[in-house]
């Protein structure tokens, strides 16, 4: 039990030292309207984990114009929720920007954000149809 005990404050430790994220609201509010094309456009994107890890993901270039449906595809471990959490912003930038509508994300606030984005997840499990 005094084990469990220590781990537990451990892990309190370390959710103490855990960075902020941005602010919820900047000054820099989106014009009304936005996103109206829905187009994504990485720019020598970069992310890692934390400060003294590696990148992992390093130097993606990619346009999604809004029409587009895309699927993101890779063996495990490859950067695919990674892809989704920078979106989000609950990754932020090592390097590079992402563009939605032309407008740079890491201006923004995250509520102003994240109530424009909409995700839908894998899914790991298929439903059976039973008759």
């Amino acid at each position: 039990e005094l084990e469990t005990n220590i781990v537990a404050i451990e892990r309190l430790n370390e959710y103490t030292e855990i960075e902020n994220e941005a602010p919820w609201v900047t000054t820099q509010r989106p014009p009304s309207q936005w996103p109206n094309n829905g187009e994504i456009t990485f720019i020598d994107y970069k992310v890692r984990y934390r400060p003294e890890l590696e990148l992992v993901l390093d130097g993606i270039n990619c346009d999604i114009k809004g029409t587009e449906k895309i699927g993101v595809v890779g063996r495990t471990g490859a950067g695919k929720s990674s892809l989704t959490n920078c979106l989000f912003r609950i990754l932020e930038a090592a390097g590079g920007k992402i563009l939605i509508d032309g407008l740079d994300i890491s201006t923004l606030g995250l509520h102003d954000l994240r109530e424009k984005l909409t995700i839908i997840p894998q899914v790991k499990e298929t439903l059976e149809h039973r008759c």
